[in-house]
């Protein structure tokens, strides 16, 4: 038989089986069998087929045999397969069928290892941690340690702010931070204390739900007396006076209010201490109240006496306030006119014994804000901007000039005297008053390369910008005749740190003579040596100061002597010194002229270190340059003395400033290396 032949007669199809395995399918039903003739196929000959590896053997064609069919197919359907016992079908279907009759047994297992887990865990949580979603006085703690929450808690309520009454005034006195009034709350004890209970552990889902059931311990507080006190005197000084709040006015949309008084008083001391070390915030408040019992003083200025100006300015100023511009006119909305105002409480010396028998509260117009509106606006319509007048100079001389015209601006202070009057009905307009200003003068600036340039320089820079100055320069090397100048050389300035110099001077020679052993501590653990560096290199003023004290009066003052001081007086924190006297110190060091056997080279040496880059040292503009300098500074004084080694030699810069930058100073210091560029004449002195 050969598959494929088209001659050859197909076994008959059978009919679709139904799904063994699951049971008879309601679309199919078993028929039973039926014994049927046997089919019967033609033999096919025999061909013996060839060993594996060896050549297929030539078979000798065979005659065409025609099959013979005697038998007849009769279509059945096919029988089903015998059931082996106990089998359901493939392996993911048997499971399929388990889960269909076992689904709640499986639900309940997994269920349990979820639960078992929750418990587990519960069980090995950490308790030096609060539990998640954990808040304390409002405060997110979750999950935190302990110690950490605690300290967070601790932070959290330094910041609490304590108003303080005094008497019967509804308004508080001052307004503090627990932290600064040397009160403390202290949550350790009461954050150890919440414990997740084992009980709790044992029932699953707890860790979630069980902060609701733990609970913090109780607050403690930690008073610091020192502080407290130091607290209370600063506020209200060793009588515990407090001063009284006059009434004001303040414009509320286009009227003025009053701002009520609050009465002052007197206090006992010890008592405003004791409720200070008293005092309990409560858990989860975000401020606390305090009040001090104290005897009432009344205000000056009551709010009668305010009430009645805010009525008189009030009704003046309903309408536009008219001002005269010249020719023509203009005007100013009443709110903008009270806008303008300050006030203050006008107390007569002899009425402050009668308490409020002639005191009263009084206005000023204030001139910045006034100008501000009048600039924006009206200004305009008077003002004349002056032109530029420009001004060639060659040392003092001018050499050459182009005046611009002239110009006119607001008068401010005669505007706010005009105004004043208005306000008060003495007028019925205000007068924009102007008077005339001059050009704005550029200079352009050369010198000769004299000592005679460079007293114009120094001069010159101290006029055009803003601060006062003693300024000093002398060449030291690489010129065939030093030039020298000064300005405002003998002038008395504050000297802010550059007393350094002196000071070191002084330790050099006690030093030497034995009057000062190097190992002596002067500021804390430092020895002589540590702190002659640090006030070099860092204007450390602890160092300075202890030097000061080690030394005395007597002594620096006497050492000062042999510098050849002229102008410097000592004292404790600084004292004064001028230009003059500082610059010829350093060139004195500049030219090892100064303590040359005792080690005054080494101070120079020292200085060389200096970690300010400001001021002189930011000016430096020549390669390969280089600077020793003594620094110092305050609240308004800039102070630079520098020996500045350049490739034009050297030479010593003392600048000495008041209300001045650093930049200012850089600047100067650049000025002066651009003249050092220019060529020196033979003859130049």
């Amino acid at each position: 038989m050969y598959p494929n032949d088209p001659n050859q007669p197909q076994p008959p199809q059978q009919p679709p089986q139904p799904n063994q395995g699951w049971g008879p399918s309601p679309q199919y039903q078993e028929q039973p069998q039926q014994q049927q003739p046997a089919q019967q196929y033609p033999q096919q000959p025999y061909v013996q087929q060839p060993q594996f590896g060896q050549p297929a053997q030539p078979q000798a064609p065979q005659p065409p045999q025609q099959p013979s069919y005697d038998y007849q197919v009769v279509p059945q359907p096919m029988a089903a397969p015998k059931k082996l016992p106990g089998s359901r079908g493939p392996l993911s279907l048997l499971f399929n069928d388990w889960m269909k009759q076992h689904w709640r047994l499986t639900l309940l297992i997994i269920t349990g290892i979820i639960l078992l887990g929750f418990v587990i865990f519960q069980i090995v949580y950490p308790n030096t941690r609060l539990l998640p979603g954990a808040q304390i006085d409002g405060a997110a703690v979750g999950g935190m340690r302990k110690d950490e929450a605690a300290e967070k808690l601790n932070k959290l309520y330094g910041e609490v702010e304590v108003s303080i009454y005094f008497g019967k005034n509804d308004a508080a006195f001052m307004k503090s931070k627990l932290k600064d009034m040397g009160i403390s709350v202290v949550n350790n004890d009461r954050v150890a204390q919440m414990n997740y209970p084992f009980y709790l552990k044992l029932i699953p889902t707890s860790i979630f739900w069980a902060n609701s059931l733990i609970k913090p311990g109780a607050l403690e507080y930690a008073y610091d007396k020192e502080k407290i006190q130091s607290y209370t005197e600063g506020k209200v000084g060793d009588t515990c006076t407090i001063p009284a709040k006059d009434a004001t006015l303040k414009l509320i949309d286009s009227q003025l209010q009053v701002v009520p008084s609050i009465a002052g008083g007197e206090c006992d001391i010890t008592e405003f201490q004791r409720v200070l070390a008293e005092a309990k915030p409560v858990s989860g408040a975000s401020a606390t109240e305090l009040r001090i019992d104290s005897t009432e003083t009344p205000a000056a200025v009551d709010d009668d006496k305010a009430r009645e100006l805010a009525d008189t300015l009030n009704k003046r100023m309903k309408d536009p306030m008219p001002i005269s511009l010249g020719s023509n006119s203009e005007s100013v909305p009443g709110r903008i006119v009270l806008g303008w105002l300050d006030f203050k409480s006008d107390v007569p010396e002899a009425s402050i014994d009668t308490a409020n028998q002639t005191a009263k509260l009084a206005f000023t117009v204030n001139g910045d804000r006034m100008s501000t509106y009048l600039n924006d606006g009206i200004a305009s319509k008077v003002v004349k901007k002056a032109g530029v007048s420009k001004v060639s100079t060659l040392d003092f001389t001018e050499t050459s000039r182009v005046n611009g015209a002239g110009g006119q601006e607001l008068d401010m202070a005669r505007i706010t005297a005009s105004v004043t009057d208005y306000i008060n009905a003495k007028v019925n307009q205000a007068v924009a008053v102007t008077h005339a200003v001059g050009p704005t003068v550029i200079y352009t600036r050369s010198y000769t390369p004299t000592s005679v340039g460079y007293s114009a320089l120094l001069s010159q820079f101290a006029q055009d910008n803003p601060g006062k100055y003693g300024l000093s320069i002398t060449e030291v090397s690489g010129v065939t005749y030093p030039r020298s100048a000064t300005y405002n050389g003998d002038t008395r300035f504050t000297s802010a740190g550059v007393e350094s110099i002196y000071l070191g001077y002084a330790v050099t020679m006690e030093r030497y003579s034995g009057a000062l052993r190097p190992v002596e501590q002067i500021a804390g653990s430092r020895n002589v040596e540590k702190c002659l560096k640090d006030m070099y290199e860092r204007g450390d003023e602890q160092c300075r100061t202890g030097f000061y004290t080690r030394l005395g009066f007597n002594t620096v003052t006497q050492r000062g002597t042999e510098l050849g001081l002229k102008n410097t007086v000592f004292a404790n924190k600084g004292g004064v010194t001028s230009a003059n006297d500082l610059h010829n110190v350093m060139v004195g060091f500049a030219k090892n002229q100064i303590a040359r056997v005792e080690g005054g080279a080494s101070l120079l040496t020292m200085t060389r270190a200096n970690r300010s880059n400001d001021g002189i040292a930011a000016g430096i503009t020549s390669a390969g340059s280089s600077v020793a300098h003594v620094t110092g500074e305050n609240e308004t004084m800039l102070n630079d003395s520098a020996v500045i080694y350049s490739n034009k030699g050297v030479y010593v810069l003392t600048v000495i400033s008041e209300g001045s930058s650093w930049d200012k100073i850089a600047e100067l210091t650049k000025k002066i290396e651009a003249f050092k560029q220019v060529k020196i004449p033979k003859d130049a002195r």
